[in-house]
């Protein structure tokens, strides 16, 4: 009898162990999906950028550097989120084609993009943080100088 209750002890312990375990998304997984706002903001700003260009030819020079810096910004990120969880790539949609009021709204939208991308460093850890820290940076950089 004592046997019988040791073993059913055993199971009953392992089972509940095993029920603990963690099934919803991975770590990667979580990273990869913490990535794709900023993935979609850089396509966005890019695009934003190039729309702009013809209609602020003071400006023309900046803006194909600041949708250079973005499309830069947006292959990195994309390179990360396919390395981290392939199929979240999937999820960067190309921008809305509503355009851009003015640079200044750019330089608006940017900053707003350096802001969520240092928050958002600031909870990561590794190559995520380092990452979006540099894109908070230079957002940063592009909306102060290139825009000013």
């Amino acid at each position: 009898m004592l046997r019988g209750s040791a073993v059913v002890g055993v199971a009953v312990a392992a089972g509940w162990s095993l029920s603990a375990c963690e099934t919803g998304p991975s770590q990667r997984q979580r990273d990869a999906e913490a990535l794709l706002p900023h993935a979609q903001a850089a396509f966005r700003d890019q695009a934003a950028a190039q729309q702009l260009a013809p209609r602020s030819t003071e400006y023309a020079k900046a803006l194909r550097t600041v949708s250079d810096q973005r499309g830069e910004h947006l292959k990195a990120l994309r390179d990360e989120i396919n390395r981290l969880h392939s199929s979240i790539a999937d999820q960067i949609e190309s921008p809305a084609t509503t355009p851009t009021a003015s640079v200044e709204a750019l330089g608006k939208q940017i900053e707003s993009s350096a802001t969520a991308a240092g928050k958002t460093a600031v909870g990561s850890s590794g190559y995520v943080a380092g990452l979006l820290g540099s894109v908070s940076a230079s957002c940063q950089t592009l909306a102060k100088v290139q825009l000013a």
